[in-house]
């Protein structure tokens, strides 16, 4: 299979923020009977075939064109992060860092805690320091659109990551945009519970309604089954980011009690599970339910190798944050970004997970995405010229 990470706009919204909400990320949620019941019921062939097209590891390939990045040598960059203990947002920031650095550009990092005044006091800071650009990840555009303007002012490109789509439309002032694709992670988690159910599922989706990515997601995953299973069902419930702690546990038990029928499990992101495995536990519920969750972070990919969620929608941060990386790089090159560029995305279940090496060395590297190599090497190979 080939695919490639086509070229680019905005984020994966994963703020998904404070520290008590990420610490101890051990889940133990139920996973269905995962029969493949599907078998003898008219599953749409689309479903069938996005499916295989996905569970495959890709051929890397970019649609950008190869520039010389020579007068990106010396240039300092700042990284602001919406909140620098979530790990999805580290990791992508830990690897923007290892590109930019690769190729002779200073990283500045700032944390914006979880806080959009800290975020735009961030991005204040670095126009303040003549950064030559600046990378922000995780929260909306508009949650900072009066720092953005007076960077826009003051001739520093501002760049967004990890809030919407990637195929969303540009917030007005940025520079560029960068992204995992929220829509098709949301339409894949939905393909997998049509096929595993059979075509009788009754989902649960928890959604985080102040996380536009989490929206997007949801969005998707419910048309999706609407259109592709007229026998499932989909109850959304959604839980602010800043309540995870406190309401996504009685929310979740509160749900399965309304409609004992529920057999999946959909968190909008992955360490939601925390709060709610519990709550499937204490409502007798871990046989018989499915988690279903989206990241690819490497605590659920443990937690799908042990059996403990049924399926999990991943997307390729290495590689993530080497398209964040070459959208600064054309940026402060004089170049064109692109407009629209994805990450790698893979859905693994027990097929699958078996034969990979689930650690942090092979999260960090890609390689449970690709066939071969490293989207890394692309970039520092193909694609940046001296």
């Amino acid at each position: 299979m080939r695919i490639s990470i086509r070229n680019l706009t905005l984020a994966t919204a994963t703020a998904l923020a404070l520290t008590a909400l990420l610490a101890g990320c051990s889940s133990a949620a139920g996973t269905p009977p995962g029969d493949d019941s599907a078998a003898g019921t008219d599953i749409d062939p689309d479903v069938l075939a996005q499916l295989d097209q996905y569970a495959a590891p890709v051929e890397i390939t970019y649609d950008g064109e190869p520039f010389s990045i020579a007068e990106a040598d010396g240039k300092t960059v700042w990284w602001v992060t919406f909140y620098s203990g979530n790990p999805f947002l580290a990791a992508v920031g830990a690897s923007f860092t290892e590109a930019l650095e690769s190729q002779g550009v200073s990283v500045v990092s700032c944390d914006g805690k979880g806080n959009p005044v800290d975020v735009n006091a961030c991005i204040s800071q670095a126009a303040a320091q003549g950064a030559d650009a600046i990378q922000v990840d995780g929260p909306e555009p508009k949650t900072y659109a009066n720092a953005l303007s007076a960077a826009e002012d003051a001739g520093i490109p501002v760049l967004s990551g990890a809030a919407l789509d990637a195929s969303s439309e540009p917030y007005d002032g940025l520079a560029g945009q960068s992204s995992q694709p929220f829509e098709l992670t949301g339409e894949l988690a939905a393909d997998w519970i049509i096929r595993d159910s059979g075509g009788e599922a009754n989902v649960l989706f928890l959604t985080v309604p102040d996380v536009i990515g989490s929206t997007q997601e949801e969005a998707a995953f419910s048309e999706r089954i609407t259109e592709k299973c007229p026998s499932c069902t989909v109850t959304v419930e959604g839980v602010t980011l800043a309540n995870w702690a406190t309401d996504l546990a009685t929310t979740t038990s509160g749900a399965l009690l309304k409609n004992p029928a529920i057999d999946y499990v959909v968190p909008a992101f992955d360490p939601m599970i925390q709060f709610i495995a519990p709550a499937i536990q204490q409502a007798g519920k871990s046989e018989s339910v499915g988690v279903v969750t989206v990241n690819g972070s490497l605590q659920q990919m443990e937690d799908l190798q042990a059996g403990r969620i049924a399926a999990e929608v991943g997307v390729d941060l290495n590689a993530l944050g080497y398209v964040e990386a070459d959208q600064v790089l054309r940026v402060i090159t004089g170049n064109a970004p692109l407009e629209l560029a994805y990450a790698p995305v893979r859905i693994f279940d027990a097929t699958n997970v078996a034969d990979l090496t689930i650690d942090e060395a092979s999260r960090a590297s890609g390689n449970w995405y690709v066939s071969s190599g490293s989207f890394s090497d692309v970039f520092t190979d193909e694609i940046w010229t001296q």
